[in-house]
């Protein structure tokens, strides 16, 4: 629930705080004289382009720039500014009474420590706990954000960590010490829609207990609407438009703002037709570029007028506390950027082959020795990441694949590209048994099956420029040499939106989404049949996720290309995919068409993932349905139902005991769902209750 608190002295405020690093490339303006006040008991929501200032105004906050940055301006934490602080008060404030969940946890972990010390660290260090009381702390911490076997996880290293549990440890770490201001940079990005919304009640129960002040960055614009009472929306390092949440949200009053939420994917894709997703054209403002006496989204603008060009608009009132920064505040219209299209076609359905055929699946991770005092090492049995997965992918089609981290998604991804090597069952591509082991495959295998990874960044070689990822798939795979691969190469990069210059750069010198569009050339590069995209627009914000989607969808159009598309956002594969499978502890819980499975009757846990969609409307009220009980161990093997621990429709002892039933619609005969409620039941108690 959000509440509205009201005093004279702010928790935190920033006073025409600006940020300039000076770095080998040139000066920096990260942030230009920003100004923000923030309430006890409030969240802000700081939403905003890559490159925005977003971050930098949080690390600011934490003290953490030294040598090369020039700071403006004043920061005050409970009216006392941090300058006037002596060092050990600094010290003092943050960690314990400051608290910040960073966007690259990787770095936010000391990987030549296990987490559940370094979390009894925090503990011991800031609260003076006991040994014993720490740790049965970083337990209940660990059980709090959704983290199976939460003993066993303190005892792993970061690196043996999947990227949505590192990010789960991190949000255990900065909820700790029940901070009074707490800094959430992305917190959410790498986690599923089911840990998401259990994270967001424990920052609403932790504001409600501590009546903490939250700042919430995030490029998911469903995420504030449900949490945010004031939102900033950032460009180029300032702010261009504050307000309410739902004034922002019923009535923007920048161009920016529009633009930013005509981006987020709707729900056209259960229609014969799927519109093309809006777009800001060009590029954020360098922020090399000083400021000038303009407006800085002018070049971008859709409805710029001449006085843009010489002067900078200051905020002007729209009333309700809504400030915007645009000196036609009044003349923006959810229109202003054009009417959308539909011209990118749903695919129909044929009876045309498989391209690719997957049956009965299976991938397990080796036993694991487990030392117990006076007994020796006992082995554990394997990780059952996979099991028995049956699925086809058509010619030209995208087949989603959603369900909560640890389900097994990138497991079947990488078993069908060939870097890991399954266990049992068979993979087809156009009828051909495929080897388990890329290194085995044939050359035209290896060509005709192309990966996007969700992190681009560690896909390309830091030190090598661009030309190296897409050069080194030409050589590969058709074989170019000299003049023609390097046409094809600079052709390969028109296709996704960018110029030959940038085979010339260096990877850390691109953007997120830049990053994204190499690695989609680079997969192209080998004229791909399927292409296997693992959250491949998860860290990108709305206006980039909008170019890659429309890129795929163009591609795919172009080249007759299937895709399996991985993504914890169900708003994404909404728009992407012709047809879904959900997993659930590596089984397969329901797949069939997209148009069939987001809407009743469908799978109690399907109906769960879709009830956690933080929808951008801070109007709607959220009925979302809570998973009890613990997250089960992938280690056991399921004598009835997989879901039934946490089941919210379980019928009784026959879940738990026996295996459930193949139920198949008979509204569409594709659409299979594993459960034992019968679908008449299943559809009525869906259709008719908003909650549980």
């Amino acid at each position: 629930m959000k509440k509205e608190t009201h005093s004279s002295t702010p928790l935190l405020e920033l006073d025409h705080l600006a940020v300039t690093f000076y770095t080998p490339q040139g000066t920096v303006h990260a942030v230009r004289e920003t100004s923000l006040k923030i309430q006890r008991g409030e969240v802000l929501g700081l939403v905003g382009e890559s490159g925005c200032g977003k971050s930098t105004i949080a690390w600011a906050i934490m003290g953490y720039f030294q040598s090369l940055v020039h700071m403006e301006g004043t920061i005050r934490f409970k009216g006392k500014s941090f300058t006037e602080m002596p060092p050990s008060e600094l010290r003092g404030l943050r960690g314990r009474r400051i608290a910040m969940v960073y966007q690259d946890v990787v770095s936010s972990l000391n990987p030549t420590m296990r987490v559940g010390p370094q979390l009894e660290e925090v503990l011991r260090e800031n609260l003076n706990m006991g040994k014993q009381q720490a740790r049965h702390r970083v337990i209940e911490l660990f059980e709090n954000v959704n983290l199976a076997e939460p003993e066993r996880v303190g005892q792993r290293y970061p690196h043996e960590l999947s990227g949505g549990m590192q990010q789960r440890v991190v949000i255990a770490m900065a909820l700790a010490c029940d901070p009074e201001l707490l800094i959430m940079d992305e917190p959410t990005t790498g986690l599923d829609v089911t840990t998401e919304a259990t994270i967001l009640d424990l920052i609403s129960e932790l504001r409600q207990r501590v009546n903490a002040g939250i700042i919430w960055i995030s490029h998911n614009l469903g995420i504030i609407a449900r949490i945010a009472d004031r939102v900033a929306v950032m460009y180029a390092g300032q702010i261009v438009e504050q307000a309410p949440v739902k004034a922002l949200f019923r009535n923007p009053s920048h161009p920016y703002t529009v633009g930013l939420l005509n981006c987020v994917p709707g729900s056209t894709a259960i229609t014969e037709a799927r519109t093309k997703l809006a777009t800001i054209p060009g590029t954020v403002y360098d922020s090399k570029q000083p400021t000038t006496n303009t407006c800085l989204f002018e070049p971008r603008c859709s409805i710029t007028q001449d006085s843009c060009k010489s002067e900078m608009p200051q905020f002007f009132d729209a009333g309700d506390h809504h400030q915007s920064r645009c000196s036609y505040w009044s003349d923006v219209r959810p229109d202003i950027w054009g009417k959308h299209e539909p011209v990118i076609k749903a695919p129909k359905q044929t009876k045309a082959k498989p391209l690719l055929t997957v049956t009965r699946l299976q991938h397990f991770y080796g036993r694991e020795q487990h030392k117990i005092p006076f007994i020796g090492p006992v082995g554990l049995p394997p990780v059952r990441a996979v099991v028995d997965a049956n699925f086809n992918v058509g010619p030209k089609q995208t087949v989603g694949i959603v369900g909560e981290s640890g389900s097994g998604k990138s497991t079947v991804a990488r078993n069908v590209v060939g870097l890991l090597s399954r266990s049992g069952g068979d993979i087809h591509l156009q009828g051909a048994l495929l080897e388990p082991r890329v290194e085995k495959r044939s050359r035209k295998h290896r060509a005709e099956l192309g990966i996007i990874f969700q992190n681009p960044a560690s896909a390309l070689n830091p030190k090598l420029h661009v030309r190296h990822s897409i050069l080194r798939s030409l050589w590969k795979f058709p074989k170019l040499r000299g003049r023609v691969a390097r046409e094809r190469a600079a052709q390969l990069l028109e296709s996704v939106g960018m110029d030959a210059s940038y085979l010339g750069r260096l990877p850390s010198e691109l953007s997120g989404g830049q990053q994204q569009r190499i690695a989609l050339a680079a997969a192209l590069a080998g004229d791909p049949q399927l292409i296997v995209a693992d959250e491949p627009v998860s860290a990108l914000d709305v206006s980039v996720q909008a170019q890659v989607l429309n890129l795929l969808r163009e591609e795919q159009q172009n080249n007759n290309i299937s895709y399996i598309f991985i993504s914890h956002d169900l708003g994404v594969v909404r728009y992407m995919a012709d047809e879904i499978i959900v997993l659930y502890a590596g089984h397969i819980a329901e797949s069939g068409p997209a148009n069939s499975i987001l809407k009743p009757p469908s799978h109690p846990y399907t109906e769960t993932l879709l009830s956690a969609i933080p929808v951008p409307d801070p109007e709607v009220i959220p009925s979302r349905i809570r998973l009890d009980g613990p997250v089960p161990s992938l280690r056991q093997i399921f004598k009835g139902c997989f879901f039934a621990g946490r089941c919210p429709r379980k019928i009784g002892p026959v879940c738990d005991g026996v295996m459930p039933p193949t139920i198949v619609n008979p509204n569409s005969s594709s659409h299979i769902i594993y459960c034992h409620i019968p679908l008449e039941q299943l559809s009525e108690i869906q259709t008719t209750s908003t909650d549980l």
